[in-house]
């Protein structure tokens, strides 16, 4: 075998090593992204792992050398979104003009914009209790922690007068807001027909509209008699 040779059997499973964790990176993605689209369609996630892997353009066994169960793609989904919801939210707080208004119309158009969010995170208890171990759960629930540590930060920085950690506890009240009045504006399937009942005008919500007001509401009562820190810049 000539120097060449050598070298070039030598060096070759070092290159395959390198690119195999983009390969898995991008595997793990495609899985991702065709569960949003089968979400969009189905927005409960009452697809199989088959759906998903053929979505993919994988076999099915594929899907389950990334993600144990279903439920674990669908709480992988959960997880990338709610952090992209925090994303925009830290934005809203960072700009130079913030307040209470202009945060509320930023999530309610993101919500907008992303339809598969609140659906999916209306099934995550019961993802949480189903087909998801005790590891993947809690590096969920701890992820979603420090993200709203660092976030509640950053509103008790915005209205300084606000106590300290009750920045986390506004946006907690505010995502339970957006899933309550999203459940009451969305209804099961069964009363879908139902809702021009007279007794269901209650019912009959504009989300957005609603959600708006009502976030808005939330933020000046929590942070009342507390103007936003001017921003310069």
């Amino acid at each position: 075998m000539s120097p060449a040779s050598a070298t070039a059997k030598r060096t070759a499973p070092a290159r395959h090593r390198a690119t195999a964790p983009e390969a898995k990176s991008e595997r793990r993605a495609a899985i991702l992204q065709a569960a949003v689209g089968l979400l969009r369609e189905a927005p409960l996630g009452v697809f199989s792992v088959e759906a998903l892997a053929q979505r993919a353009g994988l076999a099915k066994g594929t899907v389950y050398l990334y993600f144990g169960t279903r439920e674990e793609v669908l709480l992988a989904v959960h997880a990338e979104r709610a952090q992209l919801l925090f994303d925009v939210i830290e934005g809203a707080l960072a700009a130079p003009k913030a307040d209470t208004r202009r945060i509320a119309r930023v999530v309610v158009r993101h919500l907008k914009d992303h339809p598969e969010f609140l659906p999916l995170a209306a099934t995550c208890r019961g993802m949480l209790e189903t087909n998801i171990g005790v590891d993947t759960a809690l590096a969920f629930k701890r992820a979603v922690g420090a993200r709203l540590v660092q976030l509640g930060a950053r509103v008790e920085t915005l209205y300084p007068r606000l106590p300290r950690s009750q920045g986390v506890a506004l946006l907690m009240a505010s995502y339970g807001l957006m899933l309550g009045l999203w459940q009451i504006a969305e209804p099961p399937e069964c009363l879908a027909s139902s809702m021009a009942l007279p007794e269901m005008r209650a019912f009959r919500i504009d989300f957005e509209t609603q959600l708006t007001t009502a976030l808005v509401n939330l933020w000046e009562g929590a942070t009342r008699r507390t103007a936003p820190k001017a921003r310069h810049g």
